[in-house]
């Protein structure tokens, strides 16, 4: 109930601004949030789009703009899908399942009519803290799965100076802080661009207008890797946080990145061996992610592009993540292998207020570093899936604050058989085939 308080305090201090001076408002595209050249905050947005709400000055130094959407969508899909959120986000198609008579269970029409990815947002400036400007910036929706749940998406407080900036609090993970495709659907290309959000210290070196370098230590808090049962999911006993490397380049046309990522878990504090008898152990898993985009943006014309190569990312939305290569038949204790996947997507664009827009993604299981244990545990995602393809039309159109999306999202599926013997790699496979409907209209305030 907390977050239900702090939002009438919140909507009480707009209602009761007698005392506050009100700052019209500027036409911003909703994509474009004023948050830094590294943060990007709306993955649905409007180029059409006026903040409605204006902004409240309290004194020389304070503003907040309220913001946000309202946004409904229907979705129909003609088999079982793998997905997150109630079905929201639809990633790819499920396997074929047989009954005794030979007939696929999963062959099966899904549809449904949703609000839950409506949301608000709060943009607050603050005082000048030294020679740093401040800035606070809080974000939630209702998509928490499984019913309406309040989700907190990001929260964050950011100081920036002349040459650099620093961002502390919950924001897009920066190996998946890159720019969003022009899509409808809610998956934002998952599972072909990565996808995760946690708290973390960044900061921002600016050399020059156009260039930034940028380190990071992200802790795993809304979306994590999958640790040992014994663990219960605590990512506290992770030796270190996530580190992040990149390079980025921005200039009004063209914006491109390299990015880096090195993380080290502990899967378990402690492992019992047949008997029964518990051990201590300290065992780690280390594996690193590269990953580049690049977007250019001319008149009505966009391209986005990007992809990557990387080992147990499944946290990102990424097939794969690690398993087991050996027990110790005295102390159960237990050795780890990741797994490798790459990733590729593509998006083209055209127009303002009719916008056609093609998306194409695929994604390719590698296997695993090393041989894995045959039906050994396996910490990760979609580990008898071979490859991912999809193909996405959309057409959008803007009117003010009004957007209307059509899409229809064709995604292909390689299932198949686990050969321990060759790095756990996906063989013997065959294709499952989906396509998905869907009709979305927003309206930013």
């Amino acid at each position: 109930m907390k977050i239900y308080h702090q939002l009438l305090i919140v909507f009480s201090l707009y209602a009761a601004t007698t005392s506050a001076q009100v700052v019209p408002s500027d036409t911003v595209a909703k994509g474009q949030t004023s948050t830094g050249s590294t943060v990007s905050t709306q993955d649905i947005s409007s180029e059409t789009a006026k903040e409605l709400i204006p902004a409240i000055k309290f004194g020389d130094e304070i503003k907040v703009r309220l913001g946000g959407f309202f946004r409904a969508e229907y979705y129909v899909d003609n088999r079982e899908i793998v997905g997150a959120s109630d079905g929201l986000f639809g990633f790819f198609p499920a396997d074929h399942f047989y009954d005794s008579n030979g007939d696929d269970l999963n062959e099966v029409v899904r549809q449904n009519f949703s609000t839950q990815a409506t949301r608000f947002t709060a943009t607050l400036d603050g005082p000048k803290l030294g020679k740093a400007t401040s800035k606070a910036y809080v974000e939630f929706d209702f998509s928490g799965g499984n019913t309406v749940n309040v989700r907190l998406r990001q929260a964050w407080a950011k100081f920036g100076w002349q040459k650099g900036e620093l961002l502390l609090g919950k924001a897009w993970n920066p190996f998946s802080d890159v720019p969003f495709p022009y899509v409808a659907g809610l998956h934002i290309g998952i599972p072909f661009r990565q996808f995760n959000r946690g708290d973390q210290i960044r900061y921002t070196f600016k050399p020059t207008d156009r260039l930034n370098l940028v380190v990071a230590g992200v802790y795993q808090t809304e979306h994590k890797s999958i640790l040992e049962e014994s663990s219960n999911s605590d990512i506290r006993q992770n030796p270190t946080p996530e580190f992040h490397l990149q390079l980025r380049y921005a200039s009004p046309v063209v914006s491109a990145g390299i990015l880096g990522e090195f993380k080290s878990l502990r899967p378990a504090t402690k492992i019992a061996n047949e008997d029964g008898s518990v051990y201590k152990t300290d065992e780690k898993v280390n594996s690193y992610a590269l990953s580049y985009y690049l977007q250019v943006i001319k008149g009505k014309f966009g391209l986005k592009t990007g992809g990557l190569y990387g080992s147990n990312l499944s946290e990102y939305f990424q097939q794969g993540g690690y398993a087991v290569k050996s027990i110790d038949e005295k102390t159960g204790r237990r050795t780890y292998s990741t797994s490798k996947v790459t990733s590729y997507w593509l998006n083209l664009s055209y127009g303002k207020t009719w916008a056609p827009s093609l998306f194409v993604g695929y994604s390719k299981n590698l296997g695993f570093n090393d041989n894995i244990l045959a039906g050994g545990d396996f910490f990760g995602r979609w580990q008898n899936v071979d490859h991912i393809f999809r193909v996405s039309p959309s057409l959008k159109f803007s009117h003010k604050q009004w957007t209307i999306q059509a899409e229809v999202d064709y995604d292909l599926a390689g299932y198949g058989s686990i050969d321990y013997a060759d790095h756990g790699k996906v063989k013997d496979t065959h294709n499952v085939s989906a396509v998905r409907g869907l009709f979305a209209t927003t309206f930013f305030f």
